[in-house]
């Protein structure tokens, strides 16, 4: 044979066997898998690491999948394991103890139309890095302008250059862009915040008048009722008949008697007991016309409400702005109002990077049931939510979007927290038989002790020194008692607990202490809804009423320390690093307030393609999560 057919050989068993499907060079340090192809070490390494997080990889020619036999095995280690393939290696040796043969070089760049050839030209024409034989093949054009990598590193560095500047460019006019709107989209979002302020005092006058109408409507049927009626008036003529037929029997026995005296002595009591039951009588006589009772309307007040019924309540219009309006901020502290200005507004809100999601697919039988997560914390490197629709703790990890670990079955069950300096953590239950419950998160999730407790705990807040702050919502007809997410009515009360970690009751502030009661009662069903903890030992609450929104924070002695009014209507609080986090429902934007010193707003988070409620919030180890009883927690990048 030949030396030019023995090449020709070799070039065809090499480029046909013993090249790598992946790197498409000859294979070197050649591995078997169990589907009987060959790949490099090297490129098996890094397909076993590319897909490392599912435990798993696949045979880049039959698309076979191989699992691995553990998670703690290394990429590198997994590669290692599989067999050297043996015959590949005799042949590889064969080949290359041809010395007219050689092989070829591992860092080459092997040619897509000509496997068998390494690339060693550029085409400047048409971008493509290509073979010699390319470069007479296909590479004729007047376009195409061919050179050796020997001879184009000058002119590829120029073309670099080139295309760096063109990028730049186009940088910067982006910027340009966004710095031109800037502007104008902060003023549109700050108008749009003070229209939302005066539709929301405009709401307040309205209820005010409700208030005024319903007084006077109460006035009016107060004098309608004091009118004498016929029943009325049979009363009081029947007692007055009656007094008088007592003494006409007193008469009646009087004529009988034998003493003079006696008789003298009811004859003096005539004239003033006729004369007083005659005034009596005489003062009950009404006109012999029928009484009817009329109201007369005020035709002012009714023409008022008639023009206004077809009245637009405001317009609406685009004007152009040379300046930017800060917001007012009213706070009180130790019962005084203070009112100052900021410049941390929506508009110039901090927009948070999503990190991942936790959303879990119903499974099963039929009569599935969709998650209504309601509560999450970190737990080392793993992530514990309550779904409160299937009455489950799930665990997952915090690393990997919707990577379930393990879970447990607990009925009723609402909110957790963590316990200080320990695995455990600490769980509501508010369901037919309210409970609280210690959970073991070592190893899997297990429950250590339960405690049947006397109010129906939800919401719940770790304080110093290993006690609790709980909200408690309560129905004297028990109706909390049948489902957690029962639907409230006017007879739910709502009241701050602070417990041990057994569920012992240390001390308890109402609703009413929270709350101050209106002039129709009591404050508006449920106005406690989310409840954090702050390091000191005081506690802070969001707090909606009939009448009004906001956080209060309240220490341990009953001490109302201040209250804070964000022109917006709170719903998660959470306290993380120094700060407390409010979720604010109609701006969907999450306030960050600073305690260190002087309570003041520090930045605003905008929380991107969130649209829910944010009934829950979670702040720790620079994550933010919304969870609002829905499917789906999100879990955000903190920046702040």
């Amino acid at each position: 044979m030949s030396k030019i057919m023995q090449r020709r050989l070799a070039d065809n068993i090499t480029s046909d066997h013993l090249s790598c499907p992946i790197c498409r060079d000859t294979l070197k340090d050649p591995k078997l898998l169990p589907c009987d192809h060959s790949i490099c070490c090297e490129c098996l390494t890094q397909l076993i690491e590319s897909t490392r997080r599912f435990n798993k990889f696949t045979c880049p020619v039959d698309r076979r999948e191989i699992k691995a036999s553990s998670y703690t095995v290394s990429a590198e280690e997994w590669a290692n394991s599989f067999p050297t393939d043996d015959l590949a290696q005799l042949l590889l040796q064969a080949i290359s103890d041809d010395g007219n043969t050689q092989i070829k070089p591992k860092n080459g760049i092997p040619c897509s139309e000509h496997p068998q050839n390494i690339c060693d030209f550029f085409c400047f024409g048409c971008y493509q890095i290509i073979c010699s034989e390319c470069a007479v093949e296909n590479h004729r054009s007047t376009d195409c302008d061919c050179k050796n990598f020997k001879k184009c590193r000058d002119l590829a560095r120029e073309k670099l250059r080139d295309a760096y500047d063109e990028i730049e460019n186009l940088i910067r006019y982006g910027q340009d862009i966004v710095t031109s709107e800037t502007d104008k989209d902060q003023l549109l979002m700050h108008s749009r915040q003070q229209i939302r302020n005066t539709v929301y005092k405009l709401k307040t006058i309205v209820q005010d008048f409700e208030k005024m109408i319903n007084r006077k409507c109460l006035d009016i049927l107060s004098k309608v009722d004091s009118v004498t009626n016929v029943e009325q008036l049979q009363k009081r003529t029947e007692g007055i008949v009656k007094s008088l037929k007592r003494f006409r029997d007193e008469i009646e026995l009087s004529k009988s008697l034998t003493s003079t005296k006696d008789m003298l002595t009811v004859l003096s009591k005539i004239p003033e007991s006729l004369q007083k039951n005659t005034d009596l009588l005489y003062s009950l006589r009404v006109s012999d016309n029928p009484i009817e009772l009329k109201l007369e309307l005020n035709e002012k007040f009714l023409n008022l409400c008639d023009t206004l019924v077809d009245q637009p309540i405001g317009t609406v219009h685009v004007v152009p702005a040379d300046t930017l309006d800060f917001e007012d901020t009213e706070t009180t502290v130790c019962s005084k109002r203070i009112k100052y200005s900021s410049d941390v507004l929506p508009i110039r809100a901090f927009e948070l990077e999503q990190f991942l999601a936790i959303q879990v697919e119903p499974s099963g039988l039929e009569n599935k049931i969709t998650a209504r997560f309601t509560g999450l914390i970190l737990q080392g490197h793993s992530i514990i939510a309550i779904d409160n629709a299937n009455l489950k703790v799930q665990r997952f990890r915090d690393t990997v979007e919707n990577q379930f670990i393990d879970e447990v079955s607990i009925a009723g069950v609402y909110d957790i927290t963590n316990i200080h300096e320990n695995d455990d953590v600490l769980l509501t239950a508010p369901g037919k038989q309210s409970r609280l419950i210690r959970l073991s998160t070592y190893k899997s999730l297990s429950i250590i002790t339960e405690k049947v407790t006397e109010n129906a705990y939800f919401n719940i807040s770790r304080l110093p020194d290993n006690v609790y702050a709980v909200i408690c919502h309560s129905s004297p007809s028990g109706a909390s008692k049948k489902r957690v997410n029962f639907d409230w009515s006017r007879g739910v009360t709502s009241h701050i607990d602070i417990i041990e970690i057994d569920g012992n009751v240390l001390k308890h502030f109402s609703e009413a202490f929270l709350c101050e009661p209106t002039e129709f009662g009591d404050p508006f069903i449920m106005p406690l809804k989310s409840i954090c903890c702050l390091p000191n030992g005081t506690i802070v609450v969001s707090i909606q009423t009939k009448t009004n929104s906001f956080i209060s924070c309240v220490n341990q002695n009953g001490l109302v320390k201040w209250t804070y009014d964000l022109n917006d209507t709170p719903e998660g609080v959470c306290f993380y690093d120094g700060k407390i986090f409010v979720f604010l429902r109609e701006s969907k934007v999450v306030r960050v307030l600073s305690v260190d010193g002087d309570l003041k707003p520090v930045s605003t988070l905008r929380l991107p393609n969130y649209f829910g409620d944010g009934n829950s919030l979670f702040v720790g180890r620079n994550l933010l999560s919304v969870i609002d009883k829905t499917e789906l927690i999100r879990i955000y990048k903190l920046q702040c």
